[in-house]
């Protein structure tokens, strides 16, 4: 069933679409293993929470305290929770002129708060960026300085097309002004070197790894979402642990550190459009389908 589902997507809800389930660090299902896309906000823990957990276990970024480019209030826990009051999105590539990646940046940094820190729930890129912004003052180098995994990039040329701006480039524009590196989108891989990656949060590698449960005023904990509405992309059933998060062009992890699960769907779905409708329904029923066949099928070996 798990790989059924994806059969009758391909062509319909996305172009091409690859997926990995791991199972206590072995891979337990693949589905097109060489392709690789355009990772969109899986960007943001993956990369951008690794780094902010690490400078906080380091002291050098405290997840209760206020970094200086931050407006007063906000700290890096409001940043990774979703609810330091930035707006969620602006077209900020459109700024006059050509704007370069300090341009994006400093006026991100410089947008007004829409909510006081702390009290609302909003997704955001902006904030995102603001917390990239601390990230790279506190380790005195650009993110990709600060971060790298095996089979991750910033662009890669034989990525799946999206159908948007130039091919093996990041979708999403704002980061595509800045170079194609920046806190909120930005990488590409193959699914399973996403799955490896994430396995690293099971497997106590990343630092506050087991902290990272801790939710705010909404349903984001520490980077990672956790499982919300009728149509999550969690799946019906999801574990009381799981925590996950979605990426604009179509992808999606999600994790249980109780059942040692990781589950990766990677699509190029945006080149059909940007209606979410279609992502959304098979997201949810796929990574039903990954939880059951993780806690239903014997172990690797």
């Amino acid at each position: 069933m798990i790989a059924r589902l994806l059969q009758e997507a391909e062509g319909v809800v996305a172009p091409s679409l690859s997926a990995c389930v791991m199972v206590g660090g072995e891979v337990r299902f693949l589905w097109n293993p060489a392709r690789v896309y355009d990772l969109a906000s899986l960007t943001k823990v993956l990369c951008t929470t690794e780094v902010a957990l690490r400078f906080a276990g380091e002291g050098r970024l405290p997840l209760d305290a206020r970094h200086p480019l931050w407006p007063p209030g906000v700290t890096a826990r409001h940043l990774l929770q979703h609810s330091a009051g930035y707006l969620w999105w602006k077209e900020l590539w459109k700024l006059p002129g050509v704007p370069a990646r300090a341009d994006i940046v400093a006026h991100a940094l410089r947008e007004p708060l829409v909510t006081p820190p702390g009290a609302r729930h909003a997704y955001s890129d902006l904030g995102f960026i603001a917390l990239g912004a601390a990230i790279e003052a506190v380790g005195g180098a650009r993110i990709d300085q600060l971060w790298s995994a095996p089979g991750l990039s910033w662009g890669h040329p034989a990525a799946e097309p999206t159908g948007e701006g130039p091919d093996g480039v990041v979708n999403d524009e704002n980061a595509r002004s800045m170079g194609g590196v920046a806190a909120h989108a930005g990488l590409f891989g193959t699914a399973e070197a996403v799955a490896r990656q994430v396995a690293r949060w099971i497997d106590g590698e990343v630092a506050l790894a087991s902290s990272i449960h801790a939710r705010g005023v909404g349903s984001h904990a520490l980077g990672w979402d956790t499982p919300s509405g009728e149509l999550s992309s969690a799946g019906p059933r999801p574990p009381a642990d799981a925590l996950g998060h979605t990426g604009f062009t179509g992808t999606s992890a999600w994790f249980s550190p109780s059942l040692g699960v990781v589950a990766v769907l990677l699509t190029n779905r945006v080149a059909y459009g940007r209606d979410p409708a279609r992502i959304r329904a098979l997201r949810h029923a796929w990574h039903g389908e990954a939880w059951s066949l993780a806690t239903s099928s014997p172990p690797p070996g």
